[in-house]
């Protein structure tokens, strides 16, 4: 398998390239408006991939993305999930559909909480084994933190129960082996997370399942510590989560 992180140290976020290594068919994952639509294209070809899709986690309301342009760019899906309320023409990414390129699986497991539309993807190198080798979890499971859940909605009660789906869909990723690596969208001093995010930008689940602190909490108290533990929103989260469901970059 191919895989390429590309990261933001000063947003702290993580996008991806991953690839087959025989067919060189692959995807992006969480492309970043920051490091510009060129980056990720020269990239692809160094690696040896041959971009077939754009894919995102959610509708992020902390920067640019520039999913939509380098979808368009390449001629290629942009896929997202379907309970994103987007402008602009994509593909509806749907619990349990499973991507394939080359010998590479993404099954996308849908994991909202952090936003409606948030997404999971579950990766697969068939070439080695048909068990899960790795999980982009978006903004639903960070190395030592979990999402925040107030950025798609401003109502108390909306975002209560989006707590409370961000607590199930932590742990539907808990129910992958211990052994499974975890590579979330973001690390360190984003603010899409809490105050106990770690600076690491990967983990395991077996490692979250001992040392995450919310993992363990019931789903009452995982609420009340999501909400009172919040750090301040992005800078204009609700302008940034508006541009990129309008598909602007």
């Amino acid at each position: 398998m191919i895989w390429q992180t590309l990261q933001n140290p000063e947003l702290g976020c993580s996008s991806y390239i991953i690839g087959d290594e025989v067919t060189g068919q692959g995807l992006v994952v969480d492309p970043l408006g920051a490091l510009g639509v060129d980056h990720y294209v020269l990239a692809a070809q160094d690696l040896g991939v041959d971009i077939r899709m754009v894919v995102e986690t959610h509708v992020h309301a902390d920067h640019a993305s520039s999913a939509r342009a380098l979808a368009a760019l390449l001629g290629v899906p942009h896929g997202i999930s379907h309970a994103a309320p987007a402008r602009f023409d994509h593909q509806d990414l749907k619990d349990q559909e499973d991507l394939t390129f080359g010998m590479l699986s993404v099954t996308v497991w849908e994991t909202p909480g952090h936003t409606p539309d948030s997404l999971s993807f579950v990766v697969r190198d068939l070439r080695r084994s048909r068990a899960p080798w790795a999980v982009l979890t978006g903004d639903s499971l960070f190395v030592g933190d979990v999402g925040r859940p107030d950025l798609a909605d401003a109502d108390d009660q909306a975002i209560r129960q989006a707590a409370q789906k961000q607590h199930d869909s932590v742990h539907r990723l808990l129910t992958l082996s211990d052994g499974v690596e975890l590579w979330p969208a973001h690390y360190g001093s984003s603010p899409c997370g809490g105050i106990f995010m770690n600076k690491s930008p990967h983990s395991t689940i077996g490692f979250e399942r001992q040392a995450n602190p919310f993992v363990s909490m019931d789903e009452e108290t995982f609420v009340d510590q999501t909400l009172r533990l919040l750090k301040p929103p992005p800078e204009d989260a609700a302008l940034l989560r508006q541009n990129n469901l309008a598909g602007i970059s």
